[in-house]
């Protein structure tokens, strides 16, 4: 069987130089491979009746002098939702306060001064609530997304996995296949690299599959995610100057998702600058089977407005990066590769974007969204936390990188210890309460009311991406996730301190199976 973008058929003779990049390819495969998929793609997109550049788009015309340019508004729907959220949270939450502790005595003797002390942890949550805040305001949604024309560069949508759930991953090839149809931007292939040696039920020739084999060992002896991922760095046959969109095995893309990375690598070609990109992930996608658990996961969306945004516009991973939707160039990738050893195995996507900052490489934001699907149990959902918590404190202490780089993680990572603990001392200041300082009330409280707009503005665009208009039903999902919020706390609190009292050495996978 073959698909649309791939048939089959004679190569003509092979040159040294790629005929769309003018750039030398570095061996035959590599050529092969290339000069295949271009033109089933331009015969493809010759049926489309798309235009596709015959060679590598013109130098990117002067840029038009400040006074010129259209400017960006001020107020847009997505700043008016962080602004009225962030100011009726606050107003609310010292209403709360109010209602709780009418009083508020003050405390007497050293017993109670010390209790006192304990709303300290509440300032834990000051600098990435900052931060976030600044990611959001400072947010807007992509314009002009429909208007991304065709670009030439081959993309490989690379997927790894364990192999354990093939269903899911048939369901990610077909989506790419199905969504690749409707939004023809690229040339692509999808690499899916496999621990076990599982036989795929698709046999398409827009399909490659890399099995890592059972004696297979890295310089370093990476494990898990990171030895798949140098495996298909070292054995894959994809061009040099191909582009990669990492996958997991659930991350399926859309056509906004498709238009961003087209544009992306449009810009990146044009500049030569070939920043690595990252976008946001919805997870929407089980929300009829899972709904408790998706709505604990908004925050996750939120969080990619808000600080991992902010990191990418500022074009440093401050904040790290997720292992799906990584948007890079593979020479780029190569330059570092994957093999940190051990330690760089748990969280190998922000070890390895600081080894890349710290190479020269810078990053970007990547316009459009991807849809993942948000745990299907509580105790995965723990266990999900407990492993970045773990990882990220690995890569803070590990990474072969000077300190300044790892210096914003480690932060935060500390920071983020303080959450169990910051839970425990609300839940016990309601019974043996008295009067806070009214700077930590206001720092804690914007805090709070930061973590609450996360929460708001993901549900926001998983709303709209999901289809639920009716302002009926959103409003009760609003309600439903501003109740919800002291649960969804306290889970997110209990994988920081699942760690602190049981931390694991392995890789916890989350079963996402999808029923």
């Amino acid at each position: 069987m073959t698909h649309g973008l791939f048939k089959q058929g004679t190569a003509g003779p092979l040159s040294g130089t790629d005929p769309l990049t003018d750039l030398p390819y570095q061996t035959e495969a590599d050529a092969l491979t290339a000069q295949v998929t271009q033109e089933a793609y331009r015969e493809y997109l010759a049926r489309q009746e798309v235009q596709l550049p015959a060679q590598a788009p013109p130098p990117p015309p002067e840029k038009q002098p400040w006074h010129q340019r259209r400017a960006v508004p001020l107020i847009t729907g997505h700043r008016l939702l962080v602004v009225l959220t962030m100011t009726a949270a606050s107003l609310a939450l010292f209403r709360l306060q109010l209602a709780f502790w009418p009083g508020g005595s003050s405390p007497r003797g050293i017993g109670p001064d010390m209790w006192n002390w304990g709303t300290l942890t509440w300032l834990g949550a000051v600098i990435p609530g900052a931060a976030g805040l600044a990611g959001m305001l400072i947010f807007r949604k992509p314009e002009g997304l429909n208007q991304v024309r065709p670009v030439p560069q081959l993309v490989s949508w690379r997927i790894v996995s364990r192999g354990m759930n093939i269903r899911m991953v048939t369901e990610t090839i077909r989506r790419c296949q199905a969504e690749m149809a409707q939004t023809p931007l690229f040339p692509y292939i999808i690499e899916v690299i496999t621990d076990t040696p599982t036989e795929l039920a698709i046999k398409d020739d827009d399909v490659r599959h890399l099995v890592v084999p059972a004696g297979y060992e890295t310089s370093n002896g990476s494990l898990f995610k990171a030895r798949g991922l140098q495996y298909a760095l070292e054995n894959s046959p994809l061009p040099q100057d191909a582009w990669i969109v990492h996958l997991d095995e659930e991350t399926q893309p859309t056509a906004s998702g498709i238009q961003g990375i087209a544009r992306m690598i449009m810009e990146e070609e044009e500049s030569g600058q070939y920043r690595i990109g990252q976008g946001a992930i919805l997870y929407h996608r089980a929300w009829r089977r899972h709904p408790f658990l998706t709505l604990a996961d908004m925050v996750r969306t939120g969080d990619d407005f808000a600080r991992f945004h902010l990191g990418h516009r500022v074009g440093i991973t401050l904040f790290g990066l997720h292992g799906s939707f990584i948007v890079v160039k593979n020479r780029v990738e190569k330059a570092t590769g994957f093999d940190f050893g051990p330690q760089g195995s748990i969280t190998e996507d922000a070890f390895w974007a600081l080894v890349s900052m710290e190479a020269g490489y810078r990053c970007r934001w990547v316009d459009g969204y991807l849809e993942e699907q948000s745990t299907e149990s509580v105790m995965d959902f723990v266990k999900q936390r407990r492993r970045w918590y773990q990882g990220l404190a690995k890569v803070a202490i590990h990474a072969p990188v000077k300190l300044r780089w790892r210096l914003v993680i480690g932060t935060n990572t500390i920071l983020w210890t303080l959450a169990p603990f910051a839970v425990l001392y609300t839940a016990a200041h309601f019974a043996y309460g008295s009067s806070v300082m009214a700077p930590v009330k206001l720092m804690a409280d914007l805090s709070m009311a930061s973590f609450l707009t996360l929460y708001v503005c993901g549900l926001r665009e998983n709303l709209r991406e999901h289809g639920i208009t009716s302002p009926v039903q959103r409003a009760a999902w609003y309600a439903l996730q501003v109740m919800l919020l002291p649960v969804f706390c306290t889970l997110e609190a209990a994988g920081v301190m699942l760690a602190i009292v049981h931390p694991v050495k392995g890789f916890h996978v989350v079963s996402k199976d999808g029923k």
